[in-house]
């Protein structure tokens, strides 16, 4: 961690007061295949370090991807969000709002034969199998 204004480093960040660089490394899956390169990010922060030590700022940066990790990620791997193109706006705003919904549904629901630790995918495919258990969820959400 360094007191970014302590260095009188001209990037261009107004208020920028520290600085952290984060490195994510990965383990080869199976013997024989190379792992994946490591992933560095840096991120900027106005806060001093007597607000925010190390710690905090990765509880702050892990905070910022939890979104990615709960919501946009299932969405895209899932309905493959990322790679369907609507040419009108507002009904690509619909439709990401409707799986956005169907996706926290989805998280949220406890039925009998679904595993309480199934991830999306596997809710979709459970309600896919139950159609009844899929309007009940419905109706219970909806409040009928």
């Amino acid at each position: 961690m360094v007191d970014w204004a302590a260095l009188r480093t001209p990037l261009g960040l107004p208020g920028q007061r520290q600085a952290i660089c984060t490195r994510l490394s990965y383990v080869a899956l199976a013997a024989g295949l190379p792992p994946k390169p490591p992933e560095v990010h840096y991120y900027a922060s106005d806060l001093r370090p007597d607000q925010a030590d190390a710690q905090r700022l990765g509880r702050m940066i892990r905070g910022h991807w939890g979104i990615e990790n709960r919501l946009h990620h299932p969405k895209d791997r899932t309905w493959l969000e990322d790679r369907h193109w609507v040419k009108n706006k507002k009904t690509g705003a619909v439709v990401t709002m409707l799986r956005s919904v169907a996706c926290c549904l989805v998280r949220r629901a406890r039925p009998a034969g679904l595993n309480p630790k199934a991830f999306c995918p596997e809710r979709i495919e459970f309600f896919n199998r139950s159609p009844r258990q899929a309007i009940a969820l419905l109706k219970g959400a909806a409040g009928l």
